[in-house]
């Protein structure tokens, strides 16, 4: 019943809405809390392996000069097994480690058009609002124990998911073709931070944040 509802909201968006976009792009995570610092530092692995490509889906309501909108994007899975930087087991084999990381956010925010939407040509834009991304994180494999001076290894298999409300901001222009049909490029960073207890003791929520760069086409109502 619920699922029926959600799809009558869906469709009735996508007649009210003013504009309705499809594009495609790319995530640059922020990753600047200690979970990842931690996980940097030991392990072989770097900010590049968590960038990701992804999919937007995007409703527009206005047509004039400020806007409502919302989006969705869909981003890859980034599952990386790597191993310890300085470490090894005592054969000479290396100590290994799955770590996966995905994120989805959804936005709900305002636009401002110093040219209306309406028109044809170059329209630039600037917005914000606020983003609630829903995430996971998990590390599996192989671990070390540096609280023991004997540097035990263990296998452990740890998996968190949440989501946390943050915020964003949003530029870009659209290249209207005519009064229904234009390209759209635009970036947006978010702001958020989401809690890794109870399973990951000890460590400050997780740097959700980062900037994503869209292109894409945008269809207008007549």
């Amino acid at each position: 019943m619920r699922f029926k509802f959600s799809l009558v909201l869906l469709m009735a968006g996508f007649l009210a809405a003013g504009s309705i976009s499809f594009m495609g792009g790319r995530f640059y995570p922020s990753a600047s809390s200690d979970i990842w610092d931690v996980n940097f530092e030991n392990l072989i692995l770097s900010r590049e392996n968590f960038q990701s490509n992804l999919g937007y889906l995007e409703w527009e309501w206005g047509k004039r000069h400020t806007t409502f909108f919302m989006g969705a994007a869909i981003s890859g899975r980034r599952s990386i097994t790597t191993e310890y930087r300085d470490y090894v087991w005592a054969d000479g084999s290396p100590i290994e480690q799955t770590v996966y990381f995905k994120d989805a956010p959804f936005y709900l925010g305002l636009r401002f058009y110093p040219v209306p939407v309406y028109r044809k040509g170059l329209l630039p834009f600037v917005g914000g609002g606020v983003a609630f991304v829903s995430w996971e994180w998990s590390q599996s494999g192989e671990f070390i124990d540096f609280s023991d001076p004997n540097l035990p290894i263990y296998y452990g298999e740890y998996y968190r998911r949440d989501s946390a409300a943050g915020l964003f901001l949003n530029a870009g222009i659209v290249v209207k073709l005519d009064r229904s049909l234009g390209l759209r490029i635009m970036g947006l960073y978010t702001w958020a931070h989401g809690n890794l207890e109870p399973v990951f003791l000890g460590f400050e929520p997780i740097d959700l944040s980062g900037f994503t760069v869209l292109a894409g086409v945008s269809i207008f109502k007549r």
